[in-house]
């Protein structure tokens, strides 16, 4: 889980009527004449998200607005797809975020509607709104907002996620198999209501489930490394490399990202450290 930077929002209005302007299709006319007036109304409703770091709020879903603008909006979120006329709001988004900013685990292929363009009409061409997510968390995060705030999805753009460790790791080793179990740091330098938060995400996309499937993956690749650092150094070797390594993840990913977390907590383990690896991955 990571934040990302936050989208310029300069061509927000010019972005808002070109999806909503009138066009013939199939001999009907689609879009929706909004007046000057009633698209500087909508950029008061993208005023408004900004100043509440994207929380939902009733005034967001623009019930003053008409039921045609509303829906105007809604559908010319179909314009931001790749060869359209809004794709360049797509093509910014994706540019630079190299794997989706929740799981950390797959590229983003799709953008997520931080709050729902089923019940905030306004927001669905608004950049700030459309977070670049993988497939699987885009489909586990839902299409609603809770009323709870405990449930509330962070957002990437206008919320700051603590620059503290806070995901933590705890790896067992049995049967010939290899368990971590990802969970939030109870004892980490966070405000409760962040750790909750975060323990939410963890569990609503299935995060440890999801991980599991990876791990053996990543380490495969670690084990001509680890293998020489015990013949050279023993475990002390193996550590030090987990850690080493640790650090070049976390400065490419981030803190939190789950390799770099792995490692650390690898480190940690007494048995891994000296040669238990073997049992459990292949060499």
């Amino acid at each position: 889980m990571r934040s990302l930077a936050c989208p310029s929002r300069d061509e927000a209005r010019d972005y808002l009527a070109a999806a909503v302007e009138l066009y013939i299709h199939g001999g009907q006319q689609k879009g929706y004449p909004a007046t000057g007036a009633e698209l500087d109304s909508v950029v008061a409703l993208y005023d408004a998200y900004d100043a509440g770091f994207g929380a939902p709020a009733e005034p967001l879903k623009g019930t003053g607005l008409t039921v045609a603008f509303r829906a105007a909006i809604h559908n010319g979120y179909e314009f931001t797809q790749s060869g359209r006329k809004l794709a360049a709001i797509r093509a910014s988004l994706m540019s630079g975020v190299e794997l989706c900013p929740i799981c950390g685990i797959a590229p983003p292929r799709e953008l997520d509607h931080h709050l729902p363009r089923s019940a905030y009409n306004p927001l669905a061409v608004y950049p700030r709104n459309l977070v670049p997510l993988c497939h699987d968390c885009n489909q586990s995060k839902g299409k609603s907002v809770a009323d709870d705030p405990t449930q509330h999805f962070f957002h990437p753009y206008l919320e700051d996620l603590p620059n503290v460790p806070f995901l933590r790791a705890t790896v067992t080793l049995h049967d010939g198999g290899l368990v971590a179990d990802f969970d939030i740091d109870p004892g980490a330098a966070i405000d409760a209501l962040v750790r909750s938060r975060l323990a939410f995400v963890l569990e609503r996309l299935k995060l440890n489930e999801r991980y599991s499937r990876e791990i053996n993956i990543y380490l495969t690749s670690q084990v001509t490394a680890l293998r020489m650092s015990l013949e050279w150094r023993g475990a002390d070797g193996v550590r030090n490399y987990l850690l080493a390594q640790a650090d070049v993840e976390s400065a490419r990913f981030h803190l939190n990202h789950w390799q770099p977390v792995l490692l650390r907590s690898l480190a940690e383990h007494a048995g891994f450290c000296g040669g238990d690896f073997a049992a459990v991955l292949p060499t």
